[in-house]
């Protein structure tokens, strides 16, 4: 299904980093880990990939007004002209798809791991769940160049001050296997939630492997150059 909406809101949330907001057509569902794809009518830069991309929805299932989506400003042409159109101006949108669904219940300790914008569906499921109470703890490990450069990350740490069971983790260095082995040892029960760059998520899970953690507790969702 596809539907008409409109820019509500542009914002830069970090260092090269672009908050997209859009009014939530009535109709329009999905879950915490879910992406949508976004198509302009037309280009003002021409861009060889064309004028739509995929996202992950950065918003909360909950909020029945806005969705949001985050993407490096990395001088696509599509890019380029979705962040320099007016608030007010129309895309289309297609229903919510995608396979990487963040639990609804949590039965055990989970960890998600994100790489610079990978943090868009975590922040989907935080805004949902933080509130509740959960019986098992979440530990986030973000990743990025500099702080500077992390998105949401005043959100975040306010988050994990307030809510005893989710722990942030920043991480600010190029990752290796060997990262990974040594937090593997530290999160040896947990559930491996990972997103990010294909290099980065490849990473991880060799060194997830490599520290002991079965493959059907690795859960991967790789955000291709766009």
């Amino acid at each position: 299904m596809v539907f008409e909406t409109q820019i509500i809101a542009h914002n830069e949330i970090a260092k090269g980093t672009h908050e997209l907001t859009l009014k939530r057509p009535s109709d329009f569902v999905f879950q915490a880990g879910q992406y949508l794809q976004i198509a302009l009518a037309e280009l003002t830069v021409a861009d060889p990939k064309g004028a739509s991309r995929l996202f992950s929805v950065a918003s909360s299932p909950y909020d029945l007004h806005k969705i949001k989506v985050v993407f490096r400003s990395s001088g696509s042409g599509f890019k380029d002209t979705l962040i320099h159109m007016p608030v007010g101006s129309s895309v289309q949108i297609e229903q919510a798809a995608g396979r990487f669904l963040l639990p609804q219940t949590l039965t055990r300790p989970h960890v998600f791991v994100a790489g610079g914008v990978g943090i868009a569906p975590f922040m989907s499921y935080l805004y949902q769940k933080i509130e509740d109470e959960w019986d098992y703890p979440i530990a986030l490990l973000y990743g990025n160049q500099n702080p500077e450069s992390a998105a949401y990350l005043k959100e975040l740490k306010l988050m994990s001050s307030q809510h005893r069971q989710f722990a942030l983790n920043e991480i600010y260095e190029r990752p290796t296997p060997e990262l990974f082995v040594t937090l593997a040892s530290t999160y040896q029960d947990a559930v491996w939630w990972v997103v990010g760059p294909p290099g980065m998520v490849a990473t991880t899970v060799n060194g997830l492997h490599l520290g002991g953690i079965e493959a059907d507790r690795i859960l991967t969702e790789s955000f291709d150059g766009y």
